[in-house]
């Protein structure tokens, strides 16, 4: 006999890979027709000072940075990304692992390095409400073995670290 923990059935859709770097391209095309209806003088003068006058605590800071790099892809819900020096996008300074906190290969003994993260917008495409007991995270974000170890051929337990949207403790 099956049980199943919930009778809610997500919708399916295809994830489709494309390059950040795609999108930066398509940004620097929108900003040079951006800066043909105001000066660039005029751009820097206004960004300046609303760097300036930006106030708030570092979540706030990391937020609105977070909210900068995704607004070039709103439809983006998983970044993927197996380079060395790869880093997530964190959308809060709080809640974020130390190095510690990121436990060894347990194969190999080796290192975890990023590889990839979900991100919150996938729960808009699952229609999750923002009741108080819904499923909500800012960011999922999973380590795999920098070595790419083998242990015959079968899949490998990873590590996976929860940043939750409320100024709480991340679970993991």
């Amino acid at each position: 006999m099956c049980t199943v923990a919930s009778n809610i059935i997500w919708p399916e859709y295809e994830i489709i890979n494309e390059d950040e770097c795609e999108f930066e391209m398509e940004t620097s095309e929108d900003i040079s027709y951006a800066n043909s209806l105001v000066s660039r003088s005029q751009m820097d003068e206004t960004v300046k000072s609303l760097l300036d006058n930006f106030e708030g605590d570092d979540d706030r800071k990391s937020w609105a940075s977070f909210q900068e790099h995704i607004a070039r892809a709103p439809e983006q819900v998983l970044r993927y990304c197996r380079f060395e020096r790869a880093k997530p996008l964190w959308p809060m300074s709080s809640g974020r692992p130390s190095k510690n906190d990121i436990p060894n290969c347990s194969y190999c003994g080796g290192p975890r390095g990023f590889e990839f993260q979900i991100l919150p917008q996938l729960l808009y495409y699952f229609g999750v409400k923002n009741d108080v007991d819904s499923l909500d995270w800012a960011t999922i974000v999973v380590y795999t073995c920098e070595a790419s170890c083998e242990e015959s051929g079968r899949y490998k337990e990873e590590f996976g670290w929860v940043q939750l949207a409320s100024p709480s403790a991340a679970v993991h």
